[in-house]
């Protein structure tokens, strides 16, 4: 296991890690408003602002956790018309090229709405829109990074081998969700 690898997987564990977190804030704060809604009647009209965030901040940290774990939106017909062909390869580094450049655009676009964000002020929660635009650079990166990496590992050969063990055990990473 390479370095990259094992810096990756670590990668992989911090944005596990997040997304839990963020998913267990929703989780709360929606049924908190729920409950205020029917039964405390409480008057805190800050709580929408912080799940409408922590909605936007899952959103597009998964998007890189579906890269690492192949969960992206692929044809995955037409590529197993190709089985393990170079033309299979060709279609997956095609697709690797398009999400770079998503993401790569997802970066420098979600940068310049996070510096437009310090001059908006969300409405409930009266903080700067930059919480919430930040997510899409933030999570941009770590998505292009594993990008990378999987079309490294078509490029080397590696993904064409977990392929094959995979198909081999019955175990696909659809199985996997």
């Amino acid at each position: 296991m390479s370095v990259i690898t094992r810096l990756l997987d670590q990668l992989e564990f911090v944005l596990r890690l997040v997304i839990i977190i963020v998913y267990i804030a929703i989780v709360v704060i929606v049924t908190f408003q729920v409950l205020n809604r029917f039964w405390l009647h409480w008057p805190i009209i800050w709580l929408s602002d912080l799940a409408i965030i922590c909605f936007i901040w899952l959103g597009f940290l998964t998007a890189g956790l579906a890269v690492r774990q192949d969960g992206h939106f692929r044809l995955s017909l037409a590529l197993d018309l190709f089985g393990e062909s170079w033309g299979r390869r060709l279609l997956e580094l095609l697709t690797v090229a398009i999400m770079l450049a998503v993401f790569g655009l997802l970066l420098a676009t979600g940068y310049e709405m996070a510096q437009r964000g310090l001059r908006e002020i969300s409405p409930g929660l009266q903080v700067r829109m930059t919480w919430a635009y930040a997510s899409i650079p933030v999570a941009a990166i770590p998505a292009i990074l594993f990008a990378l990496e999987v079309g490294l590992k078509e490029l080397t050969g590696a993904a064409t081998h977990k392929r094959k063990l995979t198909t081999e055990l019955g175990d696909t990473p659809k199985d996997k969700l």
